[in-house]
């Protein structure tokens, strides 16, 4: 059971890795394309606006790979003087404290996305098309959904470890 677990994190951790080398990708090259573009007085009015949002966007995906790496809180300090067989608990509670509080996050951004999305306000505006600002909001708790279906994998990994399987 640990192993397909694992298997399946795997997955979903190969997964957002290319989604994160894909726009750190798209934003050196459209920064480089700025910086070309503003050598000749011209630029792209968006391109920064952009560059914004998948900045927000790539710190999430480093987020969910931290969580799956399990590199993303501070405990271990906590873990390392503790008995072995002590320490699979350690894990399985600080894996569910930060998923309960990755749902209560992405709940919060649910509601902030929502309220945006109310709004009608627009991002930007790329050519005739206008970008509405709800479409980056909801990469935030789309960020905390990743990270927490990590830390919901290391508590399932850390609860079999704990019951010896």
């Amino acid at each position: 059971m640990r192993a397909r677990l694992s298997r399946a994190e795997d997955l979903l951790a190969r997964a957002e890795g290319a989604a994160l080398a894909l726009l750190l990708a798209a934003m050196v090259g459209l920064a480089f394309g700025q910086v070309v573009l503003r050598r000749f007085g011209l630029g792209l009015l968006w391109g920064d606006t952009l560059l914004k949002q998948l900045v927000m966007w790539t710190g999430f995906l480093g987020a969910a790979l931290a969580a799956a790496a399990e590199k993303n809180f501070a405990w271990e300090a906590g873990q390392l003087a503790a008995p072995p067989r002590v320490k699979p608990w350690l894990r399985l509670a600080s894996s569910l404290a930060g998923a309960a509080v990755c749902a209560l996050l992405m709940q919060a951004a649910w509601r902030y996305a929502a309220d945006d999305r109310a709004t009608g306000e627009v991002l930007m505006t790329i050519g005739r098309t206008s970008i509405p600002s709800w479409i980056a909001s909801a990469g935030i708790p789309g960020g905390f959904l990743l990270v927490g279906l990590h830390m919901l994998f290391k508590s399932a990994d850390a609860a079999l470890e704990a019951a010896g399987r």
